[in-house]
């Protein structure tokens, strides 16, 4: 705590009359990046056509990835964040919101003929693990710093699994 008070240049007792410890603190800043990732994620929605919506979503897990860099390094690659997603009820519900978006997302493109029957979840699963995967390459320094280079390389990867589930 002492470390958190002295990067936001106030006192360690002034955190403390807000939360009761580093958990309490570190969870609601997990929630604050779960609420954030959804803020990105429903403009989607917008979307005329279930496909429409679907690559919608995927950009805008790019844009969260791009803008957000912490938050997404919070939410998807420290270990921190996946011991208290599995022991903590309400940070797992804030999680499975996102994912059950890009659920409802692929299902509805699978209803609407635009991807193969398939598992939605499963389908969710192997996107999610995508955007993780593209992220973890792109804050380790494995993928083009330059953002065009980096949105183009992610759309190629993006519509080769894209064809994979149309096929």
């Amino acid at each position: 705590m002492r470390k958190i008070a002295l990067c936001a240049e106030i006192s360690p007792t002034a955190i403390y009359r807000h939360y009761n410890d580093k958990e309490a603190l570190f969870h609601v800043i997990l929630k604050k990046g779960f609420t954030m990732l959804m803020n990105y994620l429903k403009p989607a929605l917008k979307g005329e056509t279930a496909l429409e919506r679907f690559k919608l979503s995927v950009q805008y897990y790019l844009d969260f990835m791009i803008e957000q860099p912490k938050y997404c390094e919070l939410i998807f690659i420290k270990n921190e964040s996946r011991d208290e997603l599995a022991s903590h009820e309400e940070l797992r519900a804030y999680s499975k919101t996102t994912f059950d978006f890009d659920t409802q997302r692929i299902q509805e493109c699978m209803d609407s003929g635009d991807l193969k029957q398939d598992s939605a979840s499963e389908v969710s699963l192997l996107l999610l693990s995508t955007y993780v995967g593209f992220f973890s390459l792109y804050v380790s320094g494995l993928l083009p710093r330059s953002e065009a280079q980096l949105k183009e390389l992610y759309w190629k990867s993006m519509n080769r699994i894209f064809e994979g589930l149309n096929t």
